[in-house]
């Protein structure tokens, strides 16, 4: 990493800086490329993405992701995209919480 950016406190960083300098559809072919489970971490970074993948709007972003991903269960009618992703890629029990409410 570049040393001007090690330190960014009050500054842009590189996420930061490619949500508001690249357009949105050269934003929106690259996390074709991904998978749900890097769109959700993705989405926690800053809170122009998570505005941005967090929207109803992007729901085709996910649909594409969740192909890049071989051998998933189809999306459940109860869940959005971003909540299927998150059931999927998180690394802990969702049982308990479902249990609670």
């Amino acid at each position: 990493m570049p040393e001007h950016f090690r330190k960014v406190r009050g500054k842009l960083g590189l996420l930061e800086r490619l949500v508001k300098d690249v357009p949105l559809e050269v934003i929106f072919e690259i996390f074709c490329y991904l998978e749900p489970g890097d769109l959700l971490r993705l989405a926690r970074t800053s809170r122009d993405l998570r505005g941005i993948l967090m929207s109803k709007t992007s729901g085709n972003i996910w649909y594409t992701a969740r192909g890049n991903v071989k051998d998933l269960p189809p999306l459940p009618k109860d869940l959005n995209e971003p909540q299927y992703a998150h059931l999927l890629f998180e690394s802990y029990c969702h049982a308990s919480v479902l249990e609670l409410r």
